[in-house]
């Protein structure tokens, strides 16, 4: 399998799917995600959980080239973690979701279980990367320390807002006020661990779309690179909140990337577009952008 630029990657949505329900997985690569998360944890019954390894195991390689295909494995305190990664990994496993991280020994644990299933699976180092999922008020307490002491493995975080908001004893609203803390905090921690932006939670009210559309554009602008979607008609949602431009912004992003790409072939990396100051941060900025842009389209056209 081709290795994953997760520099690059679109994650605009990580779609969940229930690892014991084999009608659903085989669906699941239809939908158009960037990412297909296959759930060994809260979307599998206690008693089926072990089962669910075999099957969640069996359907990962199923998925076409260029599918990118994550297993979300129970949480450390579960007794679970290590046998739900030993089973799962291979080497069309692109990452696993760490649920429920606390503290720092969490995802060291994961990193030392991926290692030796990789070994035994005859798997390069590092193979497979850790996405991980902040959602306790614990984790947000902690997320700085958490991320910055990460394995190197791992890619980025998942903000568990549905976990966060039931053990802060509030109701979610429209506006999100609730979470803007929580959300604030783990951006701010993946980013300041040198890790790629962020994935925001689902937005439960799944068949709201309007509601869906305009909840992905605030948490983009808070710096989240994309969502969990929980039901498939959502994915269309959120591509179409976390890629659309207006005329003016993919004006000037165009603008921003052919300006800075023309100065760089004569040994310039700094300069003014349209009145403001424009490095190599903002030229990959904009070029994310025009990417995320054209990935939509594109898929639009199909």
């Amino acid at each position: 399998m081709t290795a994953i630029d997760w520099d690059q990657q679109l994650m605009r949505t990580v779609l969940f799917v229930p690892g014991s329900d084999e009608r659903k997985l085989a669906k699941v690569g239809t939908f158009g995600a960037d990412l297909i998360a296959i759930d060994l944890e809260d979307a599998v019954a206690d008693e089926h959980k072990t089962a669910a390894r075999a099957t969640a195991r069996a359907a990962v390689p199923t998925y076409g080239p260029g599918q990118v295909v994550t297993v979300r494995v129970n949480g450390i305190e579960t007794g679970r973690l290590e046998d739900d990664i030993a089973a799962v990994t291979c080497p069309e496993l692109g990452a696993i979701l760490v649920p429920k991280i606390e503290d720092t020994d969490t995802l060291d644990a994961a990193d030392r279980a991926l290692a030796q299933a990789e070994r035994e699976a005859g798997m390069p180092d590092g193979s497979v990367r850790i996405i991980a999922i902040v959602e306790t008020p614990r984790g947000v307490a902690r997320c700085e320390e958490i991320l910055d002491r990460a394995p190197a493995r791992t890619v980025t975080s998942i903000f568990g807002l549905g976990d966060f908001s039931v053990a802060l004893g509030v109701d979610l609203t429209p506006e999100g006020s609730e979470l803007a803390y929580g959300r604030g905090r783990v951006v701010v921690a993946t980013r300041a661990a040198g890790m790629v932006s962020p994935i925001d939670g689902p937005y439960l009210a799944v068949e709201d779309r309007e509601g869906l559309v305009a909840d992905s554009r605030r948490v983009r602008a808070l710096g989240f690179q994309g969502r969990v979607a929980v039901y498939p008609p959502q994915v269309a949602g959120i591509h179409q909140a976390f890629s659309e431009l207006t005329e003016d912004e993919e004006s000037a992003a165009r603008r921003v990337v052919e300006a800075f790409e023309e100065a760089e072939g004569r040994g310039i990396a700094s300069l003014r577009v349209d009145g403001r100051f424009v490095d190599y941060p903002i030229y990959h900025l904009a070029k994310r952008k025009l990417r995320r842009l054209e990935a939509y389209r594109a898929s639009q056209e199909a």
